[in-house]
């Protein structure tokens, strides 16, 4: 069997000139596939050398542990500190950023202060959406830390929660408090 390809047109002429090309050349060859679970071969670089194909990793962990998971759900309650509902995860005060957070920082918002119990996920549905999907009342209220630059003890941050105002403790303890003034936690650290 040939195949037909283009050639490129002489000037004046009207038709489209087409060769054959058989089998085997450049662009047509037949390639096995390459199977699952096998390493990718080396590939060649732009200047011709090889280099090794990087070994997968697994993604690392920038959440709680699950001591401190253990913690935040017992201290909770289980139940979404906003309305009462059956959590559903645990949530941070303080956003992670895109490809989470290490060292200091990770440790800071990975505490028990800095994580609440809420109902939904994500950016989708309850208290966790409301959350996600909202920014100045969720900072009124304490759910959420602001990111301007200046960094805020959680411990220091009230929480309006269903049994009204109160501190998270790294300890793991609730601590009932006044409101803040003007009914606003940023006010309060």
């Amino acid at each position: 069997m040939t195949l037909q390809r283009r050639t490129p047109m002489a000037r004046g002429s009207s038709t489209l000139a087409r060769t054959p090309m058989n089998r085997g050349e450049k662009g047509l060859t037949v390639r096995t596939p390459i199977a699952r679970g096998k390493p990718l071969e080396a590939r060649a670089t732009v200047n011709g050398s090889a280099r090794p194909a990087k070994p997968r990793t697994r993604a690392r962990s920038t959440g709680p542990t699950p001591a401190v998971r253990a913690v935040v759900n017992a201290r909770d309650g289980g139940l979404c500190v906003r309305c009462g509902a059956p959590a559903s995860d645990l949530d941070h005060r303080q956003g992670r950023g895109a490809g989470g957070t290490s060292g200091e920082a990770g440790e800071r918002i990975n505490q028990p202060s800095a994580l609440l119990t809420m109902c939904g996920r994500g950016n989708t549905s309850g208290c966790h959406g409301w959350k996600e999907g909202s920014r100045d009342e969720p900072e009124r209220l304490g759910y959420r830390l602001p990111r301007n630059g200046i960094q805020r003890d959680p411990e220091r941050v009230p929480v309006l929660t269903r049994r009204g105002w109160a501190l998270f403790l790294n300890d793991g303890t609730r601590v009932p408090c006044p409101a803040p003034p003007d009914g606003d936690a940023r006010n309060a650290a």
